[in-house]
């Protein structure tokens, strides 16, 4: 039996994973330009899916996810030791008068799976999924710092990396990352050490060093409760 992977397979998977985090209706040559793969064959995995009822097509022949993706997302659901330990921390423990945001690295994306306003009483979770590249997130920073800088170059252009790298090193030096946009805001994160994932705080506006301080104190407490045992 051979061990090398199931090259259909991965596509079926990556194609699937991409058509949901696209958040619209969207054609076969879109996203074989997205997945970086031939249309053809992106256009019979969405048709072998369909068939199952994973996706389906619109009037103008553009894909959505089908039916079969609601039970396909709760089992993913309750399976998953991320959503059934951090979620619920997140909902009771996390502050309300910034942002706060859980994300997991995916295909140098992140896909954020929780996400709070500040002032709102509304959460966006298991629904508000919306993916991001990488290296214009804090989070992605933060979690892309356990790859070589050698694999990260060869993915990213030299605007990205020269974006990317300072943040890789400080992640890599105090195992946080604090990003100080232009406009005045400052972001931070730090990764769980568990799922790919890493939590951020943001919406943070002209503070001081002082106020950084105790933020990261804060983040660094609660990344620790997501994952703690029970």
């Amino acid at each position: 039996m051979s061990s090398q992977p199931n090259q259909s397979l991965i596509d079926g998977i990556r194609c699937l994973q991409y058509l949901v985090s696209s958040g619209r209706a969207i054609g076969c040559r879109e996203l074989a330009r997205l997945m970086g793969i031939n249309t053809t064959r992106v256009n019979r995995l969405l048709m072998t899916m369909a068939s199952i009822g994973l996706t389906m097509q619109d009037e103008q022949r553009r894909y959505l996810p089908g039916p079969g993706i609601h039970a396909l997302a709760a089992q993913a659901i309750r399976g998953s030791e991320l959503f059934s330990r951090a979620l619920p921390r997140l909902e009771r423990q996390a502050p309300r008068d910034i942002v706060v945001a859980l994300g997991v690295l995916w295909e140098d994306q992140i896909i954020y799976i929780w996400h709070s306003v500040p002032g709102s009483q509304t959460t966006q979770a298991l629904a508000g999924f919306h993916m991001l590249p990488a290296w214009c997130s804090v989070i992605g920073m933060s979690l892309l710092a356990a790859e070589s800088d050698e694999a990260l170059m060869a993915r990213f252009t030299p605007e990205q990396w020269q974006s990317l790298a300072p943040h890789i090193a400080q992640q890599r030096e105090r195992g946080n990352v604090v990003w100080h946009h232009d406009d005045g805001e400052v972001s931070m994160a730090q990764p769980l050490g568990v799922h790919q994932a890493a939590l951020a705080f943001a919406g943070m506006w002209d503070i001081t060093e002082e106020t950084i301080q105790s933020r990261l104190q804060e983040l660094n407490t609660l990344a620790a409760r997501l994952v703690e045992k029970s």
